[in-house]
């Protein structure tokens, strides 16, 4: 979900309509991809949400996990302003600092105890994963800490890879992605030094939810 112009696309233009295309697709099963490791959120911690969208998993963090801090990233203005005026609406902005901007914009002191980015990995190529986004996550990634990912993997069904490849398709003209194909994201997150620790398929296997920790 990117605002401005680079490998991730810009999402500004299709921020209104975004979550009622993925109802549309898929029902609330991303939804239930997003928060099945919720629970691996120690209290008190300081969060960095990335590419959260409109809000609807701030929404949980802050009621289930009751984090110290959150910072939520979401280089698509028009995403940080549905999400920001949502937590107002449910009288929850008091510990979220919302920052338009990438991975790119987080400050060299900055460190967090988790991590979430949902559907977010997907947006990239592998080089750009491999030689930016995550070596800077990792970054301001505590030692001990969590990384929780939800996103798509390679799917084996045939109507699982067209849907797929429509899917980006659809976001490479309407938000200008960059990616051509599906990048092995959990291949990369293992030559980062990270482990995973928890996995849970959705979505029919189309989606995996995982937990990964920084030793």
């Amino acid at each position: 979900m990117r605002a401005k112009t680079n490998a991730g696309g810009n999402f500004n233009w299709i921020a209104p309509v975004y979550d009622a295309l993925a109802f549309c697709v898929f029902g609330h099963r991303l939804q239930r991809a997003q928060t099945v490791f919720l629970d691996r959120i120690p209290p008190n911690a300081s969060l960095l949400i990335l590419g959260g969208g409109s809000g609807w998993l701030l929404e949980q963090v802050l009621l289930t996990c009751r984090p110290k801090q959150v910072l939520y990233l979401e280089a698509s203005s028009q995403m940080l302003s549905l999400a920001s005026q949502r937590m107002v609406r449910k009288s929850l902005v008091g510990s979220v600092e919302f920052r338009v901007g990438d991975e790119s914009s987080l400050k060299s002191d900055e460190r967090f105890d988790g991590i979430f980015t949902p559907f977010v990995l997907d947006l990239f190529t592998e080089q750009t994963l491999a030689s930016s986004m995550i070596p800077q996550l990792c970054n301001v990634l505590k030692t001990a800490g969590v990384w929780i990912v939800a996103d798509f993997v390679k799917p084996k069904i045939g109507w699982q890879k067209a849907l797929l490849w429509t899917m980006i398709r659809f976001f490479q003209l309407t938000a200008g992605i960059q990616t051509q194909r599906l990048a092995d994201w959990q291949k990369l997150l293992v030559e980062a030094g990270l482990t995973c620790e928890k996995c849970r398929t959705q979505v029919g296997g189309m989606v995996s939810a995982e937990v990964w920790i920084r030793p």
